[in-house]
């Protein structure tokens, strides 16, 4: 199989919406297109081999673990060859990784004998990820954006612009859970009783939103971030109000490309296609 010359289908079904790039070797052919489902990804070019992520109920590798190996694994689908990227899984607490697992071994491609710790916040779940010697160690995961798209007013998360958020709303909800994570619940409830009372703009509420789950997250998940080497991969959608939570903390962070991360995660998968 020649790679370097070979026309396929790199397909992100953990990203939203779902999006699919056409490539020749390690060139993409255009940016990314929004496709709806797997269907529709092998529909652009029925007769290229298509990679993507690992499924919810396949097999995983167990953390501690190299991005690099993973297996990539093949399944015709009548005509179709599929290739999929392994998954990680990790028992206490309990986790898997499976687009975040390509997003980090693009990152690591990119980021040679890079330590620390990267943030991959996504639609279903917002992974801290502690990285030493190439190798995952552990993680950490949170609903962070399930949450926020229950409560928000509209559907700020994945649809609306980073200026549509109030970042001092944020920020100031954040301190106040972080400190004290026990008011989580009263904040979201706070923001609501006010959007539903015309007391506060969208913005606002969807700040305070942000802030309150934010909070949490992050007083959670401080043994992984204090003091440490911190990367984040996010989508467009999502990096505004990471950014601003982390910087509130006064943590440096190197801040991606989410989309070439995810490529270059595909690329190394490709590589182990066989």
């Amino acid at each position: 199989m020649d790679h370097q010359t070979e026309a396929w289908i790199a397909f992100d079904a953990d990203h939203f919406p779902p999006r699919a790039w056409r490539m020749v070797g390690a060139t993409p052919q255009s940016a990314a297109l929004e496709v709806r489902d797997l269907a529709a990804a092998v529909a652009l070019a029925p007769e290229d081999d298509l990679l993507t992520f690992a499924e919810d109920a396949t097999a995983a590798l167990p953390v501690p673990a190299k991005p690099t190996d993973l297996p990539v694994t093949m399944s015709e689908d009548q005509a179709h060859r599929i290739y999929r990227l392994g998954a990680m899984q990790q028992s206490r607490p309990f986790g898997r990784l499976q687009g975040a697992a390509g997003r980090i071994s693009g990152f690591l491609s990119l980021n040679k004998d890079w330590d620390g710790v990267i943030c991959l916040p996504g639609r279903h779940y917002t992974h801290w990820v502690q990285i030493s010697a190439e190798e995952v160690v552990s993680f950490i995961s949170f609903a962070t954006l399930p949450l926020v798209s229950t409560f928000c007013p509209t559907d700020c998360p994945t649809g609306g612009s980073p200026s549509s958020v109030d970042e001092a709303a944020l920020v100031a909800a954040l301190q106040d859970v972080l400190s004290r994570p026990e008011t989580l619940a009263l904040r979201l409830a706070e923001a609501r009783s006010m959007t539903q009372a015309g007391a506060t703009s969208d913005a606002a509420a969807r700040g305070q939103i942000w802030g309150a789950a934010l909070g949490a997250e992050l007083a959670a998940s401080r043994p992984y971030w204090l003091g440490q080497n911190l990367a984040l991969i996010a989508p467009a959608a999502l990096a505004a109000p990471y950014r601003a939570a982390l910087l509130s903390q006064h943590m440096p962070v190197t801040e991606t490309d989410e989309a070439r991360m995810t490529l270059a995660g595909f690329l190394q998968a490709r590589s182990r296609c066989r």
